[in-house]
């Protein structure tokens, strides 16, 4: 998973339930997944994802919606899923969320 997008990026938050929408840290601002990466670019590579998980002590895979708390886990993740280090939980999707009366 070399594709150069928004998404791969390590600055890049994912919405957790829209995973192709999300959050830049470095732009402070809500961005869409895109193939036309920006200047600030960083690939959320193996080494960066085991840093953020020594740090946060979790990871979160989009792809399987799991939670990853070792590097183990994170290597078996990694190699065919979308594994990030954060996500973006909109606070008002419950809002937006049909229910009945």
């Amino acid at each position: 998973m070399d594709k150069k997008s928004c998404s791969r990026c390590i600055f890049f938050k994912p919405h957790i339930y829209f995973p192709y929408i999300g959050f830049c840290v470095i732009k402070d601002a809500g961005v869409v997944d895109n193939i036309e990466i920006c200047d600030n670019f960083k690939p959320s590579s193996l080494d960066e994802l085991k840093r953020a998980l020594a740090e946060n002590g979790w990871l979160y895979c989009v792809t399987c919606r799991k939670i990853i708390v070792s590097e183990e886990e994170l290597e078996k993740h990694i190699k065919e899923h979308f594994v990030t280090s954060s996500v973006f939980i909109d606070d008002v999707i419950a809002e937006e969320t049909p229910a009945g009366d």
